[in-house]
């Protein structure tokens, strides 16, 4: 054996320095972003491991050309891994998380190159170049020096050799998954595998019209007309409705005294897939996986609602997203945004297609509306009428050129939004029927209210992320029909979690089923405050930023 490493000792130091490279990046680039001195250790660790299994398996392999070809995939494996690691240290000053992974699988193309431009600056080109540094001259010497790749013919290596270095790579393999797991390849796989039985699952109770576990105790069968907005991205820090210092809803406010405005509601997770995932279903923080769950589309199914989805958000990622399941329930889907990859469409244009729906002849109609809202990138948000915000606001905690650029940008987008919505509100109000409107966002973004930073991030998550608008419109012969909504003076102040928002949507459409709790209804007399848990069972309203 050492006179096989002897034999190819050269060779080998040079293969190893080249698939070295990426750790000595994350070494050096890390020290300054990774923000844990244990962490950043436990990073060079896991690298190491991974680089030492990667030359172990290429010291195997007896053939030149496989070498050759397993160099070039593990080098890219390597430089990906330390560019992913330093984008999601430099972004988000955290490590990249499983959550993060079921983030990717759910992104369509569209949102995945706002973000990429949302966020990419010379810094994190150049992390990038400099991780893919090495793998670039690889394939140009694989074009035109391949003669540079003559140091992967190794002279013959023993029997005994070969078995010593396959214990290495288990050992190195067995370490990496025990002590190195969060750090580690084995976490994208991982959660591949979580996900597909989260999909699986969501799939099997959530896609089909009619639900088995719903038991319906006692519903209303009167002709009603109800529509649910689903907002992206729009937080109340900046709404004019909720004491913002601009004009961001010009339109609402003149509309107030119609409107139930309720002034402490949160979104459960400030990611729109799993915060919607228990906005719109039985799920909660204590129970993400409910047994026997189902949505609200289904509960509207099950109500004797003719239902419909009408969105312009893409209904696809990488994989067929959970909003998109959720939606498979209605009897009638539009999106708008199915081909809409390279250009953008106007929320205005659901407008059309909900008065459609509104026409049809079924007396009982649910219209869920799934807006594209104020999400980035903002200017594609908006038309140019309302590019309105200019200077800088006094209230932008960061003020930089930048950060001017990215509030004016917002608050055209909510400014926009809040056309949207009256516009939806006008139209249900102009047919004179019992009918109710309810509009909330899945989350919020932080445009440097709090922090350096722009958009939304579990890992930075902060209260503008998690508190969001939440009102409502009843007409006067929904509220004359209906007396479960509770009408008390004291209802604007409730502290209420939207991952309860199925208990208030089956008071607003009179329903009943087993396992109904009033007292998690936000429109009830009924209703209790309850601890309202976001991130690893954080209490929100003890949390100090």
């Amino acid at each position: 054996m050492i006179k096989d490493l002897k034999a190819n000792l050269k060779p080998i130091l040079k293969l190893t320095l080249i698939m070295s490279f990426p750790l000595l990046v994350i070494a050096l680039v890390g020290f300054f972003l990774i923000p844990e001195t244990n962490l950043y250790f436990r990073e060079l660790g896991a690298l190491f491991l991974h680089t030492a299994i990667f030359v172990g398996i290429m010291l195997f392999f007896n053939t030149f050309k496989l070498r050759k070809v397993f160099l070039l995939i593990f080098q890219f494996l390597l430089s990906f891994l330390v560019a992913f690691k330093l984008f999601f240290y430099y972004t988000f000053e955290a490590k990249p998380s499983a959550s993060g992974v079921f983030v990717i699988f759910e992104t369509n193309a569209a949102e995945a190159s706002e973000f990429f431009s949302s966020y990419f600056d010379f810094t994190i080109g150049a992390i990038i170049s400099v991780s893919f540094l090495v793998f670039f001259i690889l394939i140009l010497q694989l074009v035109f020096k391949q003669k540079q790749f003559q140091f992967l013919r190794f002279k013959n290596i023993s029997l005994i050799f070969k078995v010593v270095t396959i214990l290495l790579i288990v050992a190195s393999a067995y370490f990496l998954r025990r002590s190195f797991r969060d750090q580690s390849l084995f976490i994208i796989s991982h959660s591949i595998q979580e996900y597909n039985i989260a999909k699986n699952y969501y799939k099997e109770h959530l896609a089909k019209q009619e639900n088995q576990s719903i038991k319906i105790n006692s519903k209303n069968e009167k002709p009603q007309v109800g529509i649910v907005i689903i907002g992206e991205s729009t937080s109340r820090w900046h709404m004019q409705l909720y004491n913002y210092n601009r004009e961001t809803n010009p339109i609402l406010s003149k509309m107030k005294d119609e409107l139930f405005i309720f002034n402490d509601v949160i979104a459960p997770e400030v990611m729109t897939i799993k915060s919607l995932e228990k906005s719109l279903t039985l799920s909660d923080h204590n129970n993400p996986k409910a047994e026997n769950n189902f949505s609200i589309v289904q509960l509207a199914n099950a109500a004797g609602f003719e239902t419909f989805w009408i969105s312009n958000q893409q209904p696809v990622g990488f994989t067929e997203s959970t909003p998109t399941i959720i939606a498979t329930a209605a009897k009638h889907k539009q999106f708008l945004a199915t081909d809409s990859y390279f250009y953008s469409i106007y929320d205005e244009a659901l407008i059309p297609e909900i008065r459609n729906a509104i026409k049809t002849e079924s007396k009982r109609k649910l219209i869920f509306v799934h807006l594209i809202g104020t999400h980035r990138l903002y200017p594609k948000r908006y038309t140019k009428e309302f590019d309105y915000f200019e200077g800088v606001n006094e209230r932008t905690k960061y003020k930089t050129a930048y950060s001017k650029a990215k509030v004016n940008e917002y608050d055209n987008a909510v400014r926009y939004n809040d056309f949207v919505v009256s516009e939806i509100i006008k139209l249900t109000k102009a047919e004179n029927e019992n009918s109710f409107v309810v509009y909330f966002s899945d989350h919020g973004d932080d445009v440097f209210d709090t922090q350096d930073f722009v958009g939304h991030h579990g890992h930075k998550g902060s209260k503008p992320m998690f508190d969001v608008p939440f009102l409502a419109w009843f007409s006067d012969d929904y509220l004359n029909n209906n007396k479960r909504i509770d009408t008390l003076n004291n209802y604007e102040n409730r502290k209420y979690n939207a991952e309860d928002f199925i208990y208030s949507f089956s008071d607003i459409i009179n329903l009943d089923f087993e396992g109904f709790d009033a007292t998690r209804s936000i429109f009830s007399s009924s209703f209790k405050e309850r601890k309202r848990l976001i991130k690893e069972r954080l209490d929100y309203d003890t949390w100090e930023e």
